[in-house]
């Protein structure tokens, strides 16, 4: 598998990885839920970041009730492939924004996980340009070594996780799975 410096050093911190089951993603949304009733933070919008912060937003969306859920993309990948090989850029890019205004309202931004940290830095510079009241994080799984600290997470990991998501029916599997 290639990948670019930046992203083999967070990758090799991992001790393993680990197979993430439906329920543990279900567990994890419902701890950020909970976190966020206890601290009574009610998002006027849910902005998820796609692909893989797509169905942890979709959960917390369904469990508070919020059904105004938007979306960018602000990743690594140049091109997704199937093999071994990927194609990434030393730095995430924000390839899709959001249209409409954010201006005063209060946001939770949703993503899978939190590695480097790289990808929530520009998505938290970019909504700053949207003058938003206030921006809170939620990520399933916060690894110790993150130079972003959400504001909520699910579960502490040391393992790079293999998501429920990313193991289709049709045989094609999540490459960094492939060894």
């Amino acid at each position: 598998m290639y990948m670019n410096r930046i992203v083999t050093k967070y990758y090799l911190k991992n001790k393993s990885e680990i197979k993430i089951s439906w329920q543990m993603v279900e567990k994890a949304a419902l701890h950020i839920v909970h976190k966020l009733q206890k601290d009574k933070f009610q998002p006027d919008i849910i902005i998820s970041l796609a692909r893989s912060g797509l169905i942890p937003a979709a959960l917390i969306s369904y469990c508070i009730g919020n059904k105004q859920l938007y979306t960018v993309k602000a990743d690594f990948s140049k091109t997704q492939s199937n093999g071994k090989l990927q194609d990434l850029r030393s730095r995430p890019v924000l390839s899709q924004r959001i249209k409409r205004s954010l201006k005063g309202l209060k946001i939770l931004v949703v993503d899978e996980m939190t590695v480097s940290g790289e990808t929530l830095k520009l998505v938290a510079e970019y909504l700053k340009t949207k003058k938003p009241k206030q921006v809170r994080y939620a990520v399933l799984y916060k690894q110790p070594w993150t130079q972003f600290k959400p504001d909520y997470y699910g579960q502490l990991i040391r393992q790079w996780p293999l998501y429920p998501w990313k193991e289709l029916k049709n045989n094609v599997r999540d490459p960094r799975s492939l060894r």
